[in-house]
C-alpha cells in the first residue's frame, strides 16, 4: 500500500517543494531522489511524521538545489556567456530566461529539457543577453563584502569600508579571589557614516562567517530603512491613485517581483527597493496602489497609473534596465 501527498520547505529562499511516497513496505529508512517527472521524491515509511520529512529535506537542500541546477556556457560572437540551469518538475513547457543579480543569465526549465535544447535557447536570446546585460553580469562573482565593493541606497552608490574590531573591555572580575579581565565578544555591525556603509568586522572569525555574518547584518539594516521609507512613499501617493487605502504595507523578501497587491488590499513592497532612486521606488508604489482599484494590467489600469503619474514608462524602463543591481 502506498499513500502521496505533496509538501513544500523554503531554503535561502528558494522554495523546495517534492513529493512524500509512504509505503507499509518500507520500515525504517528515508530516501531522496530527483525525478524526470516528479521532480524532489522522498520515499518513507507510513508513520513518519510530515516535520521529520521536512527536517530531513531541508538538511539535505543543498543537494537538493545543487541537481535540480547546473552550469552552461555558450559562445556568441566571440564572447562567453555562463549561465545556471535551474530545473523544476512544476514547470511543465515554457523555458524561461532571467538575468539575477546573483547567478548571472538563469534559465528557468523543466525537468526533462536536453541541457542542447536549452543552449540553443540561449543563444537564440544571445543578441538581447549582451544588450542588456554588463560584463560581469555574464561571469557574475560572488560579493565578499570588502573593501572597493559598492552597494545602492536610494540609488547612490556607496562604498564598503571595513573596520577591525576589538572584543568590549568589561572590567575586572574578583570572584574566588582571582582577578580575571573580562570581555564581550565584539559583533559585526553597519553603519551608515560620511557616505560610506562602515561595516566593523570582529577579529578571530574566518572569511566564510565574516560573509555570511556581513550580508545578514546589511539585510537587516536594508530592511529596517525599507520599513521606515516605503509605508512613508505609500502614504504619500495613495490620494493621487487610489480613493482605496492599503489594509497594511508590509515588507518583503520577494525573490522575483518588487512589489504585489493582494485582493484583501495589503500591499507587500520588496526591502530591496529601498537600493533604487526615489523615482524607481514612487513608480512601483504607484504600480501597487493602483491595483487597489483594477486587479489586473488591463488598459484600465495602465490608464490609471498613467493618470497618477505621466512619466512611469520612462521609470518602468529604467527600472527594468537596472534593476539588477539592486541585489546581493
Amino acid at each position: 500500500m502506498q499513500k502521496t501527498e505533496k509538501a513544500s520547505i523554503e531554503f535561502d529562499d528558494r522554495l523546495i517543494e517534492y513529493t512524500i511516497i509512504r509505503s507499509a513496505r518500507r520500515k525504517k529508512t528515508i530516501s531522496t531522489a530527483i525525478d524526470p517527472q516528479q521532480g524532489v521524491v522522498v520515499r518513507s515509511p507510513m508513520r513518519v511524521p510530515s516535520d521529520e520529512i521536512a527536517d530531513m529535506v531541508r538538511k539535505r537542500a543543498p543537494w537538493i538545489l545543487n541537481h535540480l541546477s547546473g552550469k552552461a556556457s555558450i559562445e556568441f560572437d566571440g564572447r562567453l556567456i555562463e549561465y545556471t540551469i535551474i530545473r523544476s518538475a512544476r514547470r511543465k513547457k515554457a523555458i524561461q530566461l532571467a538575468l539575477d543579480p546573483q547567478q548571472g543569465v538563469v534559465v528557468r526549465s523543466p525537468v526533462r529539457v536536453p541541457n542542447d535544447e536549452i543552449a540553443d535557447m540561449v543563444r537564440e536570446r544571445a543578441p538581447w543577453i549582451l544588450r542588456k546585460a554588463p560584463d560581469n553580469l555574464l561571469r557574475p562573482t560572488p560579493r565578499r563584502f570588502t573593501d572597493g565593493e559598492t552597494l545602492f541606497y536610494l540609488g547612490k552608490e556607496i562604498p564598503i569600508i571595513t573596520e577591525a574590531l576589538q572584543d568590549t573591555d568589561m572590567g575586572i572580575d574578583r570572584g574566588g579571589g582571582a582577578l580575571m579581565r573580562l570581555t564581550a565578544p565584539a559583533e559585526v555591525s553597519v553603519r551608515l557614516a560620511d557616505d560610506a556603509f562602515r561595516i566593523s568586522i570582529p577579529a578571530g572569525i574566518s572569511e566564510e562567517e565574516r560573509i555570511s555574518a556581513v550580508r545578514a547584518v546589511l539585510e537587516r539594516w536594508y530592511r529596517r530603512e525599507a520599513a521606515r521609507l516605503l509605508p512613508e512613499a505609500v502614504a504619500r501617493w495613495q490620494c493621487k491613485v487610489s480613493r482605496k487605502k492599503p489594509s497594511q504595507v508590509l515588507i518583503r523578501s520577494q525573490r522575483r517581483r518588487w512589489g504585489s497587491c493582494s485582493s484583501d488590499g495589503s500591499i507587500r513592497l520588496n526591502w530591496r527597493l529601498i537600493m533604487a532612486e526615489p523615482e524607481l521606488i514612487e513608480y512601483v508604489v504607484v504600480h501597487e496602489l493602483a491595483h487597489l482599484a483594477v486587479m489586473n494590467h488591463s488598459p484600465h489600469f495602465w490608464k490609471r497609473v498613467e493618470r497618477a503619474m505621466p512619466d512611469y514608462r520612462d521609470r518602468k524602463k529604467r527600472l527594468d534596465d537596472i534593476g539588477f543591481h539592486f541585489w546581493f
